[in-house]
């Protein structure tokens, strides 16, 4: 992933005014007035929260439309992202809806009632092409995590906050396909992307629980396709069969995104998640992306400070699934991580002790720390309990918490839960410590 710097947004502050008309009693005599009704004014609410958005984006004119659905509230008001988007109409059922923007923020007010039920509201926009990691790219694809939705829709970019979302896209240039899911299930708002190039996809095969899975490259890209995804499939099965149902539908698979030179990784953009060309061979980058679908996608962090539940875990689980699946290259994909763990400072966050204070980019939290200690966490506990303890211990939690939030301390708790083995310790000396350890049993 690359660092990208946030957008702001400046817009007019919009206040509407609402008029009261006196009412006549039916003789014809004037009556005493009502009491005046107070206009509804922009107030904040970043709690109320988003249960669905439909989006429609048309790629050449960058226009585009979303349809917010708002849960209920018992305050009023309402708060959206809106990063350098160009809002050319906020309304609620037809009509105008007031907003007004935080000055010096990319963060609009909306002037909603306090409601028992949901409310919906509709804004058409434009929104532009960034250059890196902050949104939409003018070579195809989207990359917003981890807090740049913003930029390409109204949204909350929160990791804790998932909400339903539909997609489509219009405008698709000649000789290129436009590849993205219409749906997604409650997930983060980072999670949503499409990706448009001259793609042909390959299908790799169907799980047993009628997963169909597929890799979408380009010119020139078979080969490095088939290399890397040569035991996605039962990779895949492993994971619905040890960990639980997926949760995002039954066609999933990688895209081959062209990021650029010296980009490497992948990015979990769940049902088709993104796949850097420069890493479209490895095997284990394609099964760590789809492992998010099940943590930090089917399980959302409830914070960022959380970010080991999510990287740390799917790093193990990448390595565990190709031991089960392709022992030879689980076997190499353990040596490579020992490899880049003994290059990690041992000053490097892995989880610090707070929530809600750390800003994953600008606090330094986005290292290799959180994925390789994370993992080789899991590793001791496993070498300490055995693999197939771990693997209920994940199965019980992902059940437990698929479709909503987690911290990495529930973890410590179900693996006590299930195992038998308190992991504190273990987890101070992976997590927390400032020293690096040697790989090995937990103690």
């Amino acid at each position: 992933m690359v660092r990208a710097e946030m957008r702001t947004l400046a817009l007019a502050t919009v206040v509407a005014v609402v008029t009261v008309a006196s009412a006549c009693g039916d003789d014809g005599s004037s009556t005493t007035p009502d009491a005046p009704v107070a206009p509804i004014t922009p107030t904040p609410n970043p709690a109320r929260g988003i249960s669905e958005t439909k989006l429609s984006f048309d790629v050449t004119t960058f226009a585009a439309t979303a349809q917010i659905t708002f849960e209920p509230s018992t305050a009023p008001g309402a708060t959206l992202e809106v990063g350098d988007l160009t809002l050319d109409t906020v309304q609620q059922g037809g009509a105008a809806l007031a907003f007004a923007v935080k000055p010096g923020t990319n963060v609009i007010d909306l002037a909603l009632d306090a409601s028992d039920a949901p409310v919906t509201i509709d804004i058409a926009f434009h929104y532009k092409n960034h250059t890196g990691f902050a949104g939409a790219a003018a070579a195809g694809y989207t990359f917003l995590w981890p807090y740049y939705c913003g930029n390409l829709f109204p949204c909350h970019s929160q990791p804790r906050d998932g909400l339903a979302m539909t997609l489509a896209v219009t405008g698709v240039p000649a000789g290129k396909i436009a590849v993205f899911p219409q749906t997604i299930a409650e997930a983060p708002s980072y999670q949503l992307a499409w990706s448009i190039d001259a793609y042909t996809e390959l299908p790799l095969g169907t799980t047993a629980a009628g997963t169909q899975v597929s890799v979408w490259y380009r010119p020139t890209e078979l080969a490095l396709a088939q290399t890397g995804t040569a035991n996605l499939v039962a990779a895949f099965q492993w994971l619905e069969q040890t960990i639980g149902p997926y949760r995002f539908g039954n066609k999933v698979g990688t895209v081959s995104v062209k990021w650029g030179p010296g980009a490497y990784g992948g990015m979990e953009h769940h049902p088709l998640w993104h796949v850097s060309a420069g890493s479209l061979d490895s095997q284990e980058t394609n099964v760590h992306e789809a492992a998010h679908g099940w943590f930090g996608d089917g399980i959302r962090i409830e914070c960022w400070e959380d970010f080991v539940l999510s990287e740390g875990t799917v790093t193990y689980l990448a390595g565990r699934a190709l031991d089960v699946v392709a022992p030879t290259v689980g076997a190499a994909v353990w040596q490579s991580y020992a490899s880049e763990l003994a290059g990690i400072p041992g000053t490097d966050k892995v989880w610090p002790q707070s929530c809600g204070t750390v800003d994953i980019l600008k606090d330094d939290l986005f290292t290799n720390a959180p994925y390789m200690r994370g993992a080789f966490f899991y590793r001791g506990v496993a070498l300490k309990v055995g693999a197939d303890k771990v693997d209920q211990a994940l199965h019980t939690f992902y059940m437990a918490h698929a479709g909503k939030t987690a911290h990495m301390a529930d973890m410590l708790d179900t693996i006590k839960t299930v195992t038998g083995y308190d992991a504190t310790a273990c987890a101070a000396t992976w997590l927390t410590s400032t020293t690096t350890p040697t790989p090995g049993a937990c103690p």
